[in-house]
């Protein structure tokens, strides 16, 4: 809960009736006024939260969805913030995105998607941001194609995602895709998606990272070996050479 915005105190103290007769005002205090109305836990700020989003204005549509989202009863507002999704207002677009990823509704998943092809780079950004919680199994491929984007805060942003959805049976189709890569963020996740799905023999390959650029990929790569090496070293001290020549287990 916060107890000011931008330098003006949220008027938590008002009951939501004292609040909503204070939505006819300036920007600023609107905004407060709402963040207060987001806190109650009755209908009426819930409803009147969600009457703003047909309101003309987008900044007042912007806030709205934001203070819905902090909400109590945030899940009986999704259907009406994802079609904020087609909002003309690139700022409602992206606070819907966010709210869509904060409570990670699979249910925007269709539209979340459509929107990696938005023409504002902006929404473009929120919508790689948002695949970590709503994308599925089948837009793998789709995010290993984004790493070769045009936009560099999104070719940044995806190895978190790769490393989130990845899985035995797509990580090896990942990593042939990333090790040579010119970024050294999704060097250093192909490193990571190795420690984590390869087996001892494909983990040898760290070695290849050991003269890498970047100091943080051949760190977690000569780690990487190490923790390989220390397996392999604690099993074979698990038994001695009786004298009879056979092993046996201490």
């Amino acid at each position: 809960m916060r107890t000011s915005i931008n330098g003006i105190e949220v008027p938590h103290e008002k009951n939501t009736k004292e609040l909503i007769a204070m939505l006819n005002c300036d920007m600023p205090l609107f905004t407060v006024v709402c963040d207060a109305l987001s806190c109650k836990i009755d209908t009426l700020s819930f409803e009147t939260l969600l009457s703003i989003l047909k309101d003309n204005d987008p900044y007042k549509r912007r806030v709205a969805i934001e203070c819905l989202g902090n909400h109590v009863m945030f899940f009986r507002a999704i259907d009406d913030i994802i079609m904020c999704l087609d909002d003309k207002s690139h700022y409602v677009v992206r606070a819907a995105i966010e709210a869509m990823k904060k409570h990670r509704v699979l249910k925007s998943h269709e539209k979340i998607i459509k929107l990696l092809k938005s023409k504002d780079e902006s929404t473009r950004e929120s919508a790689v941001s948002a695949l970590e919680y709503i994308s599925t199994e089948s837009d793998f491929d789709l995010v290993l194609n984004l790493l070769n984007d045009r936009n560099k805060r999104i070719r940044n942003t995806l190895p978190n995602v790769i490393l989130v959805k990845a899985n035995k049976a797509n990580w090896s189709k990942a990593y042939a895709v990333m090790k040579d890569s010119n970024n050294s963020k999704v060097r250093l996740a192909a490193c990571k998606l190795l420690n984590t799905f390869g087996s001892k023999t494909e983990k040898d390959e760290a070695k290849l990272f050991f003269q890498d650029k970047d100091g943080h990929v051949r760190k977690f790569s000569k780690k990487m070996i190490d923790g390989v090496n220390t397996v392999r070293i604690r099993k074979t001290s698990a038994s001695h050479i009786q004298e009879d020549g056979t092993c046996a287990r201490r």
